[in-house]
């Protein structure tokens, strides 16, 4: 009688482990999120008038922006000019209306680049881990990851110039 269900066993199992691994990975991804996240201080990416608004930031742009800090050796989040903004801020700052940096969104920073050669080895790292949004201005380097705007761009400030540096092309 067992063997003629042997196939449901079978099924049953498979699903048992599959969907357990995906708990698995599920706790352990949240659990290093938090721990990257515990030593962090969250105020680099406040909006100027909101204090506490930079917890919101992104993870996924947090971890690239660690990482490029690691790459790099540039001290990325004490370089953060703009993170998180205020529609009231975005708007002050002459930010555009869907700005990655808004609150609602929480996806973009502008780090601080005070030479070219510090600005290029930003962007070049930046675009090796997988950055596909990338603003360079004079003085600093914007980074997002807002998937909802076109994707393997790079541009100057002001709007409509070309960047400096271009990985895209």
């Amino acid at each position: 009688m067992i063997s003629n269900y042997k196939h449901i066993y079978v099924g049953i199992g498979t699903v048992v482990l599959l969907v357990g691994g995906a708990v698995l990975i599920g706790y352990l991804t949240q659990s290093k999120v938090k721990k990257v996240a515990s030593n962090v201080d969250f105020s680099v990416f406040d909006s100027k008038d909101i204090a506490g608004s930079g917890r919101c930031i992104n993870r996924s742009l947090l971890k690239r922006l660690l990482v490029l800090e690691k790459r790099t050796g540039y001290p990325v989040l004490k370089n953060i000019n703009s993170a998180v903004r205020s529609r009231y801020w975005n708007k002050k700052v002459g930010g555009v209306s869907n700005s990655a940096h808004l609150i609602t969104k929480c996806k973009a920073v502008d780090i601080h680049a005070p030479t070219r050669a510090v600005r290029n080895l930003l962007v070049v790292q930046a675009y090796n881990l997988g950055f596909t949004r990338i603003g360079v201005g004079k003085t600093f380097v914007h980074l997002d990851v807002d998937m909802s705007k076109p994707q393997y761009v790079a541009w100057g400030y002001p709007s409509g110039t070309q960047p400096e540096i271009n990985p895209f092309v």
